[in-house]
């Protein structure tokens, strides 16, 4: 039987208060003040909202029928969206499970291990993810991950922000020129084509407006990876990230900036590959920092 999931609060002096969970070591609060010094949680919470926090994995995103080959063996995964595979599959997920702590007033360190065939994945896998709030106002995850046989790994968390207000009033930026298509059913076709002429443009400050997006953007050099702002609020926050991919997804209360490999990538030899063999070690960093203006 697992231990109950505990509660962790994480802060700074300047108002900034992270409150953790180690129910899939888990975002639950980021209070942040606005231009008038008054603090709001800019995560959102609304009825619904899949995966919202969490740590998701072994892989992120999508993975076509649930199936990849590795060194000549055939892996079937478990199918948890329609014929597909997402965000690590079922009932063991990384999200599903109870993960132990390290806790100090400025940090939260979270680990777990996800065992042998865990969802059809190959290898057992040591996790962990830290969480760290710094005095300039920076929430930073740190994910670190090893195995004893090889295996896809792409962690990431799955935070739905909302600075305030309407999602249609944020403006967003992207150090993205390029993106990956899907088919209908979100799952990459292997091609990589630019933004230029499409509404995937956020190459430029821009409104987000009520239009749905649920789309891979392939980072370019440069930080941040991606700058969300709230006029009404004053309220920014600025991503920057190791990985090589970041997954815009906007409903109609809030938005994900996932950063991730790239989706599939298992069978897309063209796409960085996501494979973690034993002896090294997976290494992914976030950065979340916010401000006013």
């Amino acid at each position: 039987m697992s231990s109950p999931a505990r509660s962790y609060l994480i802060q700074n002096a300047s108002g900034l208060r992270v409150r953790l969970s180690s129910l899939g070591a888990a975002l639950v609060e980021v209070l942040v003040p606005d231009r008038r010094g008054e603090l709001g949680d800019v995560l959102s919470h609304a009825a619904g909202q899949r995966y919202a926090g969490v740590t998701v994995g072994r892989v992120a995103n999508r993975i076509c029928d649930g199936r990849f080959e590795l060194e000549g063996q055939a892996f079937q995964l478990t199918r948890n969206e329609g014929q597909h595979h997402l965000h690590g599959g079922g009932e063991v997920a990384l999200d599903r499970l109870v993960w132990d702590v390290d806790a100090s007033p400025a940090a939260v360190t979270f680990g777990t291990c996800s065992p042998d065939g865990a969802d059809g994945y190959p290898g057992t896998l040591d996790v962990r993810v830290s969480y760290e709030v710094t005095d300039n106002d920076e929430l930073i995850m740190r994910y670190r991950a090893t195995t004893d046989r090889p295996t896809p790994v792409s962690l990431t968390n799955h935070a739905y922000w909302n600075l305030g207000g309407a999602v249609e009033d944020h403006d967003l930026a992207l150090q993205a020129a390029q993106f990956a298509p899907t088919g209908e059913d979100l799952i990459p076709t292997g091609a990589i084509r630019s933004v230029q002429g499409t509404p995937l443009d956020f190459t430029s400050m821009r409104k987000l407006g009520t239009e749905p997006f649920d789309h891979t953007f392939v980072l370019g050099p440069g930080t941040p990876a991606a700058t969300l702002r709230h006029g009404a609020t004053g309220r920014w926050m600025e991503v920057s990230t190791t990985q090589p991919a970041l997954q815009l997804f906007v409903t109609p209360q809030a938005l994900c900036l996932e950063t991730q490999g790239f989706p599939d990538a298992v069978n897309h030899p063209q796409f960085p590959s996501m494979i973690l063999q034993p002896g090294a070690e997976y290494v992914q960093e976030t950065t979340h920092r916010f401000g006013v203006s």
